[in-house]
């Protein structure tokens, strides 16, 4: 009787720990998440610009048709409650979920639907025409039904509405001039986002912080959990770092700390650092080079400046280990496109000047062939060590490199609307195909000025461009593998950028934050299931 009492004893304590376990593991409402990231954002909307800062913040106010499950984003409703595909795969269907608002009290409809995939995305985002090139037409029979016919099949349309892809945008909120004059970057709306997400803007504080406060009128009930969603603007790397070691930060995403304080932080029993929540992106680092004039024009000369710099010493010197040397536009974590028969970008400064040579830029006073100017993305400490590391590779084969320094919208402006560059550090993701995230950086088509993150290099390959269209009406395949092969290989010799690093996103969060990591883009989804323990 006695070893039978313990026993239920002990069944009862198991069994109220594992209430009491159940219960906190509860999603509760209420509380504040605070996080940091640099740059400060230019805009709340990513039509403006599809930069990291600017991604993570509009997608917890801008929302999509779709939202998106597991690593795979596999879709699943959102705005839109069902969609059907017809089996010429030309036509698309999609039912919108009825009641939801605007944070202005307006209905969401339709006409929004059509409006910001035609007047807005289509010509503003950098990857719009990749997505909806081939829209014949978009027909709204009823405020709750749209309808996308095609001119060929897009296979990876149900992943163009992402919240930072495709955000719905409300059609009222635009006047006509705005839209007639082409001035969609200068509306009003692009620093007053009126959005259907979980969150709307209560207070931005320049140079401070943003806050986001919970949307009390959410299409889903219950949600979000949280009260509000807090970015603080630190642009110190090791005050970023400090903020979240004692709590005051509950979260820095995307690589946001030095890879020094990452790498520290890691180690700490209350913090989680992870690159779980990623997959979807495939971030790749490169050197961005304007073709307009020689000398970057000479195929020779971008081939010598690749030879010249050591990416493995990029990579574990200036960013600690943290990512692996690129081989081309195509990041080597998609097996179904990347050819992974290709060697790694040789690494040879003898070889390189003796190119340059060769080209006719010979060495002149004091060793210099030309200078260059150099641009780095203003992004944190170590994009500036990375420049100077450039700068001394360059310098050593007889190339003068000037490194100028701009905030981001000085950045964003010089490179994408000016054109008025030599070569800029920069990233871009592949995304879960790379028509969506390759294609715009590369094709003649996407040299458009003042669409930020495309083809500001002013590249021009017609066989490239003719096997990039190929490739986005394909089904995934062996046949659309040997295209993407000979992509890469184009690309690799012609180098209208210097592929750099394929970068590796960490996460760290305090272990109080519940509900963060949901899928392949986690930081770019709405937060409305996350919660503070």
């Amino acid at each position: 009787m006695r070893s039978t009492g313990i026993l239920s004893l002990a069944m009862a304590a198991l069994l109220a720990g594992v209430t009491a376990g159940n219960a906190l593991a509860q999603p509760k409402k209420g509380g504040t998440l605070t996080y940091t990231y640099h740059p400060e954002p230019t805009a709340l909307s990513t039509i403006a610009t599809t930069a990291v800062p600017v991604a993570l913040i509009s997608t917890k106010i801008y929302e999509s048709l779709l939202e998106y499950e597991g690593a795979g984003l596999t879709p699943k409703p959102g705005l839109a409650e069902s969609w059907t595909v017809s089996p010429d795969s030309l036509t698309y269907t999609f039912k919108l979920r009825a009641g939801v608002k605007w944070h202005d009290g307006k209905p969401f409809t339709s006409e929004d639907v059509k409006f910001s995939i035609e007047q807005i995305a289509l010509n503003y985002h950098s990857r719009g025409r990749t997505y909806f090139g081939n829209v014949a037409a978009i027909e709204t029979p009823d405020a709750q039904t749209v309808v996308l016919r095609l001119k060929a099949p897009i296979p990876y349309l149900l992943r163009a509405f992402q919240p930072s892809e495709t955000p719905m945008m409300p059609k009222h909120a635009f006047s006509e001039q705005e839209i007639a004059e082409k001035k969609v970057r200068q509306a009003r709306i692009m620093q007053e986002p009126v959005g259907t997400g979980p969150f709307k803007l209560k207070e931005w504080r320049k140079g401070s912080h943003i806050i986001l406060e919970r949307n009390a009128d959410y299409w889903k009930p219950g949600k979000p959990y949280l009260d509000q969603v807090v970015l603080r603007v630190m642009p110190d790397g090791a005050a970023r770092a400090i903020a979240v070691e004692k709590g005051e930060v509950d979260l820095a995403p995307t690589s946001a700390l030095p890879p020094a304080e990452m790498q520290r932080l890691s180690k700490l029993p209350h913090l989680v650092a992870s690159e779980e929540g990623s997959e979807g992106l495939g971030p790749i680092m490169w050197l961005e080079v304007n073709l307009r004039d020689k000398p970057l024009s000479d195929v020779k000369v971008r081939q010598a400046i690749s030879m010249a710099i050591d990416r493995d010493k990029l990579v574990d010197v200036i960013w600690y280990g943290n990512g692996k040397p690129a081989r081309g536009p195509i990041v080597s974590g998609n097996p179904n496109h990347f050819d992974a028969s290709l060697p790694k970008f040789e690494y040879n400064p003898q070889k390189a000047a003796q190119m340059l040579d060769e080209a006719g830029y010979p060495r002149g006073a004091g060793g210099v062939r030309f200078k260059l100017t150099q641009n780095f993305l203003p992004y944190g400490e170590e994009w500036v060590r990375q420049a100077e590391y450039i700068r001394q590779e360059l310098g050593k084969i007889g190339i003068q490199v000037e490194t100028q320094s701009l905030d981001m919208g000085g950045w964003l402006k010089r490179i994408y609307t000016d054109w008025d560059y030599h070569f800029t550090s920069n990233f871009t993701h592949n995304y879960s195909d790379p028509t969506i995230g390759v294609q715009r950086a590369f094709i003649s088509s996407n040299i458009r000025k003042g669409a930020s993150f495309s083809n500001s290099m002013d590249y021009r390959n017609p066989r490239l461009d003719e096997l990039l269209l190929k490739a986005a009406g394909m089904q995934d395949g062996p046949e659309r593998k040997k295209v993407w092969n000979e992509v890469q290989a184009i690309l690799r010799n012609d180098l209208p950028v210097i592929f750099l690093i394929e970068i590796g996103y960490t996460h760290i969060w305090n272990k109080r934050v519940q509900g963060l990591i949901t899928n392949g883009i986690s930081m770019y989804t709405n937060w409305d299931s996350v919660w503070i323990q």
